[in-house]
């Protein structure tokens, strides 16, 4: 019994994950997934800051990190037939049963992107996480029949919840990519996927993914008739994680058929708010709440005002408290039970639409106020304009001037000039940028997400 000991561990995405995960629970522990693709510093934070009594790692990654303090390192080999044996052996372990059914018992610490400030230990126990498969498994109408294709980070609650847990917890299969290749996630979407793996018919992905997809697309000059007959097969694609541009959208319902189901959550909270599964998408809306979700503005108090105000969520799945640190966890709820998200919202047409994170997306320029978001969204229908990022960058006459950071698509010669001449014909004046800053890339996270706090210190320290 490991009597709520935090069990950290670092696996390929397959099975192996499920092992792990499922042993520590068995066992009682606390488990801590790591991401092979954080650098050794970002690993040996969640490691001391959760003080990890065991690190389980695969042998492939026993270099990455120093293990410092922790004095119980395991080491588990590749992915073999027995690994894939213990899976469902540990699945319906009465052990495993016993535990889970305790809701209260303390079951999983799941680290915050850290994109606006230094990453947070949420931490959940069993009942936040049923809560949260069930309201997913009920308003998505997920079955034992479905077969949903895994891409996604399982450090993340988006990989691991949504397109696992919720699966497996209703006996459907789940196909596991070890990483992200276009080439062969088309090749499940369409079908054409070896004769061993089932047919997929539930995607969940990040924009940045659909973004690559479209890329691939094009570039391989793929049919569009073949793939919208072959996607039929396909009941529901997901994006979420990051905001969905409205030009990615649209064009990934000409080439497939589909139009994305955009939902909006949090780690500390998993999924809160959904565009219908059955019903009317809107492009730049996440919906309404999830059943057994409260959602209101702080502004208006009722969400039903178009006022911009902070979204603040109340839910049985919101997760305990912050892991060490006592400070941020009171800071982050009010009234009895309400979580402060950090996002501005605004409730209009019957949904809630996110204008962004109040710590970085809310730029106050000359005595206007404006999202960063809606920004980009317009810069994204530019047709040169493959990746946009808006920041506010502190200015003595301004207050914060409206910064555009610009990855423009191959080939593409459009300058400064050119891109304020075409956005005074697209958005008001206010919200032009007052510079623009073109780069090769534009840095992401394992979620598609982009630290703005690091991109804005990069800014400034060059300017």
């Amino acid at each position: 019994n490991l009597n709520g000991e935090r069990v950290c561990f670092l696996t390929p995405n397959d099975s192996s994950f499920v092992s792990c995960l499922l042993a520590v629970w068995s066992c009682g522990g606390i488990a801590v997934p790591l991401c092979s693709k954080h650098p050794p510093s970002e690993l040996e934070y969640v490691i001391n800051h959760s003080r990890a009594s065991t690190v389980v790692s695969a042998v492939k990654y026993t270099t990455v990190v120093k293990f410092g303090y922790v004095f119980n390192h395991s080491l588990v080999d590749e992915v073999s037939l027995l690994c894939q044996l213990l899976c469902f052996t540990l699945l319906a372990c009465c052990q495993y049963s016993i535990h889970v059914d305790q809701g209260h018992n303390h079951s999983l610490i799941m680290y915050t992107s850290g994109t606006t400030g230094p990453p947070k230990g949420v931490l959940f126990n069993h009942s936040n996480i049923r809560y949260q498969i069930k309201s997913l498994v009920d308003i998505w109408e997920m079955s034992s029949s479905d077969v949903l294709l895994h891409v996604l980070p399982l450090h993340h609650i988006h990989g691991f919840i949504n397109a696992l847990l919720c699966p497996l917890s209703i006996n459907a299969a789940v196909v596991m990519e070890p990483s992200f290749e276009a080439g062969r996630v088309w090749k499940h979407l369409l079908g054409e996927s070896c004769s061993n793996f089932p047919r997929v018919n539930v995607f969940m992905a990040v924009p940045t993914i659909y973004t690559k997809l479209i890329q691939y697309f094009d570039e391989h000059q793929m049919c569009v008739e073949e793939t919208k007959k072959k996607c039929k097969d396909i009941r529901l694609m997901v994006s979420g994680s990051a905001s969905l541009p409205l030009s990615i959208m649209q064009k990934w319902k000409s080439i497939t058929g589909h139009t994305l189901l955009e939902r909006y959550g949090m780690t500390e909270f998993g999924m809160g708010l959904t565009n219908p599964y059955k019903g009317k998408r809107i492009p730049g809306y996440v919906g309404l709440p999830f059943p057994n979700v409260e959602a209101k503005i702080a502004a208006s108090q009722e969400g039903t005002s178009d006022e911009s105000g902070e979204l603040l969520i109340k839910s049985k799945s919101i997760f305990q408290k912050y892991w060490n640190n006592n400070k941020a966890t009171k800071e982050s709820f009010v009234d009895v039970g309400w979580f402060k998200t950090g996002d501005i919202a605004v409730f209009e047409d019957g949904m809630f639409r996110i204008v962004g994170r109040s710590s970085v997306d809310i730029i106050k320029s000359g005595g206007f106020k404006l999202s960063a978001l809606d920004v980009e969204r317009v810069l994204l229908e530019h047709d040169h304009v493959e990746e946009a990022s808006v920041l506010g960058v502190p200015d003595d006459t301004w207050g914060q001037k409206v910064v555009a950071v610009i990855k423009l698509t191959q080939n593409s010669t459009v300058d400064d000039v050119t891109m304020t001449s075409w956005c005074r014909e697209h958005m008001a004046r206010y919200r032009i940028p007052r510079e623009f800053k073109f780069v090769k890339e534009i840095p992401r996270n394992a979620m598609g997400k982009v630290n703005k706090k690091t991109l804005l210190q990069s800014i400034e320290s060059k300017s």
